[in-house]
């Protein structure tokens, strides 16, 4: 369990230097507009359905351990290409972005696969007791070291973008582009801990395959409804993707330092609140701690709707409130373990993230194709009611608080077994699960 601590360490620092604000600032210095930013965060996650192939993969390589092994190991390779299009006239300029999309796809997919097997070789080696405190401390480590990695890697962008007035394009681009070349070297680090955790794999037997294969978990009635609240969250977070991403940048005039000091403000809530989430999940359930992250998730938009350039601070607000992500990391794949059935749940893994997944890339798509379409179409000046302003960002971030809000009502129809409801909590007549005096020991 330590090495799975490490590793997601490791994971976090490379992933937070190849995703993210680095990548779609490098993006727009190579000529992304608002539709490419949205095929850039969408085609991946489109491409990830494959992932549903992942049980199939890990029965015929033998286990979890060399699954892992054979998907993260190449996953490597495209993203430590990326920051070759920083040179110029390596790839003309027509097909820059085709490019750019093809390594990022050809990256996010081995890594997909890689997580899966990683999700479900973790379920088999941690006792479900204290499931949530082990992944609330797992996820605390990863915010623990990202922090520091994105206050680095924003102050280096900046200070190389606004070195002084001779400062080249090429060099703009070196700014965005080698924090992504390091981010791929800690990913490639992030197997080493993966080759000291012990392989437990189990071979799942013959009458047991058919509940392994691709779409038999659709037919899982409890299932379904976590699903179902999957793809709606994916969805509606998908559809303003682009404009939560370029707003900052083009609108308020904040550099990748600025956006940086906000994430790191989001991690520090959720470094505080992380270990109270995994307590409080393994003692109530998931389904009343979700149902409360996603309240104060959902009103995240509301600040990006208050924020002008004359009063950018506006922003931080949605940030503090992204601190409740914390909960929705930690207890969705929770509960998703939990309602799989058996000890090999790779296939349950597999569906919930490749469909939510697949929601996700279509209404990014969809998202950026809306902000372009609303500069191009439609002629408005800024629209005022109260101290809400509405611009083409403005009416996306107003789409995006209803929805999500709406989100929570998909929550309420969850069954979790064993999960209190918000009234027992609040009347105090709730029965904790018993546990283990060691259990109480380790937590």
């Amino acid at each position: 369990m330590r090495w799975g601590y490490v590793n997601g360490a490791l994971w976090a620092i490379g992933n937070g230097l190849t995703t993210g604000t680095l990548v779609i600032y490098f993006a727009r210095e190579l000529g992304a507009r608002g539709r490419d930013v949205g095929f850039i965060l969408a085609v991946p996650a489109l491409v990830g359905v494959l992932r549903l192939a992942a049980p199939a993969l890990i029965r015929g390589l033998g286990g979890f351990k060399p699954a892992a092994f054979a998907t993260y190991l190449p996953s490597f390779l495209p993203i430590a290409c990326l920051p070759v299009l920083a040179f110029p006239n390596v790839v003309p300029q027509q097909y820059v972005m085709l490019v750019f999309v093809a390594l990022i796809c050809a990256h996010q997919l081995l890594d997909y696969i890689g997580t899966v097997a990683v999700w479900s070789w973790l379920a088999e080696i941690v006792p479900t007791r204290f499931r949530g405190r082990y992944f609330a401390r797992r996820q605390r480590w990863q915010l623990l070291v990202l922090i520091p990695t994105l206050l680095a890697s924003g102050l280096f962008a900046d200070a190389l973008r606004h070195h002084d007035a001779s400062v080249t394009q090429t060099q703009v681009m070196w700014a965005y582009a080698a924090p992504i070349g390091l981010g791929a070297l800690v990913l490639l680090a992030s197997l080493i801990p993966l080759a000291k955790m012990p392989s437990v794999y189990r071979p799942v037997p013959a009458k047991e395959v058919s509940r392994l294969r691709i779409l038999a978990p659709l037919g899982d009635s409890r299932f379904q409804r976590l699903l179902l609240f999957g793809c709606w969250f994916s969805f509606f977070n998908g559809l303003t993707q682009s404009a939560q991403n370029l707003f900052p940048r083009d609108i308020l005039g904040l550099g990748v330092k600025d956006l940086a000091a906000l994430h790191v403000l989001t991690q520090l809530g959720q470094i505080g609140l992380a270990p109270f989430v995994g307590s409080f999940s393994d003692r109530f359930g998931n389904k009343p701690t979700l149902i409360v992250c996603q309240l104060i998730v959902a009103t995240g938009p509301l600040f990006y709707l208050l924020a002008t350039p004359e009063q950018p601070w506006w922003i931080v607000g949605a940030w503090l409130a992204f601190s409740a992500y914390v909960g929705l990391n930690i207890c969705l794949p929770n509960l998703m373990l939990k309602l799989a059935p058996g000890h090999d749940k790779s296939a349950y893994v597999a569906t919930y993230f490749a469909i939510t997944g697949l929601a996700y890339g279509v209404s990014t798509i969809v998202g950026g194709w809306l902000l372009d379409s609303l500069e191009l179409f439609m002629e408005f000046e800024r629209f005022v009611v109260g101290p809400f302003v509405f611009t083409r960002f403005g009416y996306l971030f107003y789409i995006a608080w209803v929805t999500r809000t709406l989100a929570v009502v998909l929550l309420f129809a969850i069954v979790e077994p064993g999960a209190r409801t918000w009234r027992q909590i609040l009347n105090r007549r709730a029965v904790a699960v018993e546990e283990p005096r060691e259990a109480a020991e380790w937590a």
